[in-house]
């Protein structure tokens, strides 16, 4: 594997959050910018698997690794888990019930975070817990890295929108990309693509703007850096894009 290639990692505590919507969306955009991607696959659901089947081989490549899978009885779990020695993305679907030495090994094999949040009281108040205990991990004390937090599933100009909002605004570490609730994405699993690569549909299009974005934003990230999370927050960002900043009609 190539030692310098950048390992973005997805997860959240609570499932259900969209971390195999991220993790597909982040390998196809990655893939069409020319980039050689693999997308790691550690949840037992095997949703990023399902949709790494169904890409067409006229699609950019994503390179597909099993990692929720056990090695066969004639190999390593290494050599199960191989990955192209020009691999120079690599996107993690981490699963909800990654703990203890499960969590260290996805956090000590990551370069950048990435936690998506729904727009729930639920889903906010779980990811509160789950991102005050990924800050305080001491692999992420003794060498912190970037954490980025999306909003996801958002429907614009809505009351849980707003409250999302302000759950972003108060947290320590920025936030990153805001994503629409769209069946586009529903789509785009079902055909093995990412939005970017559905040019020809106007809602995927719509989405593609804040998907740049967050490729951009993950691009400007250090590699293996000590960096504190409030280093992290002082440096200019670029701003998250919300959908509908207007007040909430009434």
């Amino acid at each position: 594997m190539n030692p310098d290639a950048h390992r973005i990692l997805i997860i959240n505590g609570k499932g259900g959050c969209g971390k195999t919507t991220i993790a597909t969306n982040l390998a196809a955009a990655f893939a069409k910018q020319g980039k050689s991607v693999a997308l790691v696959d550690n949840d037992p659901q095997a949703s990023s698997s399902y949709w790494g089947e169904n890409r067409d081989s006229s699609l950019p490549p994503v390179h597909l690794v099993r990692a929720h899978q056990r090695a066969g009885m004639y190999e390593t779990q290494t050599f199960h888990n191989r990955m192209p020695a020009d691999v120079d993305r690599i996107i993690v679907d981490g699963h909800s019930n990654a703990r203890n030495r499960d969590l260290e090994t996805l956090l000590r094999q990551s370069d950048v975070i990435l936690v998506p949040v729904l727009p729930s009281a639920i889903d906010i108040r779980a990811a509160g817990g789950f991102i005050t205990s990924l800050l305080t991990h001491r692999l992420l004390r003794d060498a912190p890295r970037p954490v980025g937090v999306i909003a996801n599933r958002v429907h614009p100009n809505t009351e849980t929108h707003v409250k999302l909002k302000h759950f972003l605004s108060c947290l320590d570490i920025p936030s990153v990309a805001t994503f629409r609730e769209s069946p586009v994405y529903t789509d785009a699993v079902e055909q093995g693509k990412g939005v970017i690569d559905m040019i020809d549909c106007r809602a995927a299009r719509k989405e593609t703007p804040a998907w740049r974005q967050l490729v951009s934003w993950i691009d400007e990230q250090p590699r293996n850096s000590a960096v504190t999370v409030r280093e992290l927050r002082s440096r200019p960002q670029a701003a998250p894009r919300h959908l509908d900043d207007e007040p909430v009609s009434a």
